[in-house]
This record gives C-alpha cells, structure tokens and sequence, in this order.
C-alpha cells in the first residue's frame, strides 16, 4: 500500500505557523494540494470562497491522479472540498472521526456531511458508530476505533517537567494554564465577546498562561486582535502562533489547567487527567470525561471554574479517571479495515439503511 499525504488548507497559512514545515519534517510521502486561503479566509465570505476554489483544486488532482481510496479525517471546511470533488469519480472515501456532535461550530454540519459523502467510517467511540448508522450507513461499513492520536502517548518522549518550564521561560513555583480559544460559527456568542470574558477572567486567574492562536474559521481574525493586544501585558503570559505537535503534547503533560474550546481539552486532555474549562457552546454535545467543567461565556463564571479546575481537590478526584476516546490499536484497526476492503462496486454503490423507531 502507497500512501500519498495531500497537504493543504491553514497549514500553508504564516499566520498560523507555516505548519506545513511540521509536516514536511516527518518524511512521510507528500503531495502539497495548495489551496490558498481566500481573501481575508477569517470571515464567512472568504471562507465560503476558499471551499469553492478547494473542490476545483481537488478535481484537477483527481483527475490527473485517481487514488484508490481517500481518507479524510476531521471535519474542517477545507477538507470538504476534497469529499464533493471525488464525488463524480465515485472512488471510495473514508472518514474518520464521524458521528459526533459539536453544537457550536459549522464543523458539525461538515462532519455528517462528510459521513453521506464517504464508505467507510471511523468513529472515536461506539456511541458515535451509533449515529453514523442514524444517518442511514451500513454497519458493516462501520469500524469503532477510537480517536488515533492518543495511540502515540504510551510511546511519546516526554520532557519532564522542569525542561519544559526551562523552554517556555516559565517558574516552575506558579501553576501553568494553556488558553485556546475558537470562534463559535453557528451561534449569536461573538468571537470577540467570548474571548474578551476569558481574556477578563484571565487577569484575574493566579496562573501562568500559554495562550495559543486559534483555527481560521470565520471570526478568529477578532480573537487574533484581542490576544495581541494582551500579549505584552503579563510576563508570566506566552503567545505562540503553534505550539507544534511535540510541545503542545508536554503542555497537555505537565499544565494545571486548560481554558477555551477546543477539541484537545475534551480528548486529548484527558490522558493526562489535566483539568479543563470548556466556555460556551462549541463542543457541547461531544461525550466528555469528569475533568471537563461547563461554563457559559460569562467573565465571572470562567474565573470561579477556572478557580476550581486549579485547586488540588479537583485535580485529585480525577486520579483515576479513564479516556472515553481511548480504545488502544486504533491505528492498527483502521489499517487492517483498509487493507482487506474489496474496493467493488458492493462499496461505492452506497445503501441507505433505515433504522426502525
């Protein structure tokens, strides 16, 4: 099997990084599908107009090169583009991560969307399976297994705790909170109110702060704006484009607390048992483990979980809490699926399967 990585979308954007470079330093076979971000790619036209430009960069690609199979993971609006271009060459599709429930993001649309287009699925989690069959999928189409990136953490070279505190010119004396903060795209909280109310409750928090940039969805341009405009205001607060792969994941290890909305504090983070408050409503729906503490896009409210997400009682409860993301060999799962499928017409030729009520 010949595995090419098609490589586009925000990691080719300088404002998030030049993540691409990340990438390209792993040495695994790539091709970069430049889809540059169109116009200001931070508001919903210029969004809109990035997805329509990415079905024709998709098309010309799979027209001069058809793959056998595509797999997409996620549920982010550049990888879309890809799943309605291979449409007409009806060769199967892959999808990993379906069937969960993010009540405010647009991501949640892309993600069943991207369910209907592909013929295979990989869920995180068998409640998950369990709703990619509501949407008229086959089971046998169906292969629970687990969210892959916490396979690496039982093998990933960790730094303790004190190299790390060294590396981000930090005291190891004062408690560390990471801060992510995305844009909410399909509800009335406004990106630069939501981060205003963290950015508020921040300043009062008695923690050290890594705050790192958010994705590039409609909005993010006005959270850019407030975390520059903080960025100099504490010297025990860290402002990073990316974080990449390898520091993010030390982060997770040896941080106090995590603050904002992002998919990482609901699955990642809870390998490391790390403390999380997860404001407003972008990943509501999503199963979550017992270090996740709910608030509304409220200053006061952020600041008193915040509060309690760093003291050592929580942190303690947490002690033997386990990963409901975690199923282990889910790498090894999705490539034996892929590597014994017949790719026939018995797997593009799709079935809608009604399930009784």
């Amino acid at each position: 099997m010949t595995c090419t990585i098609l490589v586009t979308g925000m990691h080719f954007d300088p404002v998030h990084g030049n993540t691409v470079d990340e990438i390209r330093a792993m040495g695994f076979a790539q091709e970069m599908v430049e889809l540059p971000l169109k116009g200001e790619s931070r508001t919903p036209g210029g969004c809109a107009e990035t997805m329509a430009d990415g079905v024709s960069v998709f098309a010309r690609r799979f027209q001069g090169s058809r793959p056998d199979i595509l797999v997409i993971p996620g549920d982010r609006f550049d990888v879309l583009p890809a799943a309605i271009a291979a449409l007409p060459f009806n060769f199967p599709v892959a999808h990993i991560s379906g069937g969960e429930v993010t009540e405010g993001a647009m991501d949640d649309s892309i993600r069943h969307a991207l369910t209907k287009f592909s013929h295979l699925h990989f869920p995180a989690h068998e409640i998950y399976g369990r709703r990619i069959e509501q949407l008229g999928e086959e089971p046998w189409r169906i292969t629970v297994a687990g969210e892959l990136g916490l396979d690496m953490l039982a093998t990933f070279p960790f730094m303790d705790r004190k190299a790390l505190f060294e590396d981000l010119s930090l005291s190891q004396e004062k408690p560390l909170s990471i801060l992510t903060y995305h844009p909410e795209t399909v509800t009335e909280t406004s990106s630069s109110d939501g981060i205003a109310a963290i950015l508020g409750a921040a300043r009062e928090a008695d923690t050290q702060i890594v705050i790192t940039y958010p994705n590039d969805d409609p909005g993010s341009g006005d959270i850019i704006q407030a975390i520059e405009g903080v960025a100099a205001e504490r010297d025990d607060w860290r402002v990073y484009l990316s974080l990449g792969r390898s520091r993010y994941l030390n982060i997770l290890r040896h941080a106090d607390c995590m603050v904002g909305n992002s998919s990482s504090g609901i699955i990642e983070a809870a390998s490391f048992t790390l403390p999380v408050v997860n404001v407003g409503n972008r990943q509501m729906g999503r199963i979550m483990g017992p270090n996740i503490l709910n608030v509304p896009t409220f200053k006061d409210e952020i600041f008193e979980a915040w509060r309690q997400a760093l003291s050592p009682n929580f942190r303690q409860s947490l002690a033997h809490m386990e990963n409901p993301y975690y199923s282990g060999n889910g790498v090894e799962r999705i490539l034996d699926r892929l590597k014994t499928v017949a790719l026939n017409a018995r797997l593009t030729n799709k079935r809608f399967q009604d399930v009784n009520s």
